[in-house]
């Protein structure tokens, strides 16, 4: 199975509603899935909270009143049959007594070759409260059966409110922490700007990416450095966005980072403290970064004061 497929299953599993085939698919496939793991723990804590808010299902009164009335309404006699008859019958219909001059029919039977030579509806007919009993015990099975409908009907809606409240938890705990991070930056660099030392490098989109722009902040004193930086393209996979100082004509290698949907880049970084180097460059390098540029570059801008 897919991990799509088993994404599927986790809602029902919730609520319990699989079968032990599915349970068991499942079963082998969470102990090494962090992610459907934590997804089932979701559901089955927002599928417990909802379990106090579900209203008992009760069939309705005219249903019960309509199945009870068909019950009443059958006339045991018109289905009774003579025992004596169905005895006489069964007797002349076996061979072996026939051949070897069988006795009257008046001749006591086993209780059980009686019971063996007569049909269902022939023992509800001698005993009128067994049938009763029966269309009683059809009308019961028929309730049950339509309460059991209804509350599946209900799982299966429960199952599907629960997915979707786990997918709405799933977005906003996304969007909490996307806030968290861009405050944390935010705060970063009020605090970087308001040091004395502070210098600025505006840097501008080159060729591969002309409408990129990035700001440099960094404190000379104690190297400490941020980069916001926009209009970048997503990165490919394995690649990351690699800061250089260039000094002499030398790069010094600085931090990665990734752009965004959005092509937005942000990164906090230290740099060589009281360096002198006047230009800034962004190059993209294999992820983790290389010690000498072999990218293409990006961004390039000096500093200013």
């Amino acid at each position: 199975m897919r991990h799509e497929d088993y994404k599927q299953l986790l809602a029902l599993e919730a609520v319990g509603a699989l079968d032990e085939e599915e349970r068991a698919r499942l079963g082998e496939h969470l102990p090494s899935c962090a992610e459907c793991r934590e997804e089932l723990r979701e559901m089955s804590d927002a599928a417990a909270s909802l379990l106090y808010t579900v209203e008992p299902v009760r069939p309705s009164a005219e249903l019960r009143a309509h199945v009870l009335a068909r019950v009443r309404a059958v006339d045991p006699s018109e289905v009774f049959v003579d025992p004596s008859e169905v005895a006489a019958s069964s007797k002349a219909a076996d061979p072996s007594e026939a051949r070897a001059g069988a006795p009257s029919p008046t001749v006591p039977r086993d209780l059980r070759s009686l019971l063996g030579g007569a049909s269902l509806w022939q023992i509800f007919a001698w005993r009128p409260a067994l049938g009763f009993g029966a269309a009683a015990a059809l009308a019961a099975v028929v309730l049950l059966g339509l309460t059991s409908l209804t509350l599946w009907s209900r799982n299966r809606s429960l199952s599907e409110e629960v997915a979707s409240l786990a997918g709405r938890l799933r977005e906003a705990q996304s969007e909490t922490a996307g806030q968290r991070e861009q405050l944390a930056s935010a705060r970063n660099v009020e605090e970087l700007l308001a040091s004395p030392g502070v210098r600025v490098a505006e840097l501008s989109g080159k060729t591969p990416a002309p409408q990129a722009h990035a700001m440099l902040a960094y404190d000379r004193a104690t190297g400490r450095a941020v980069v916001m930086a926009t209009g970048l393209p997503p990165c490919p996979e394995g690649h990351a966005y690699q800061l250089w100082l260039i000094a002499d004509n030398k790069p010094l290698p600085g931090g990665t980072f990734k752009s965004d949907a959005q092509g937005r880049g942000h990164m906090s970084d230290s740099l060589p403290p009281n360096h002198t180097a006047p230009t800034f460059a962004v190059t993209l390098e294999r992820e983790g970064g290389v010690p000498a540029p072999q990218g293409d570059v990006f961004l390039v801008g000096t500093a200013k004061g």
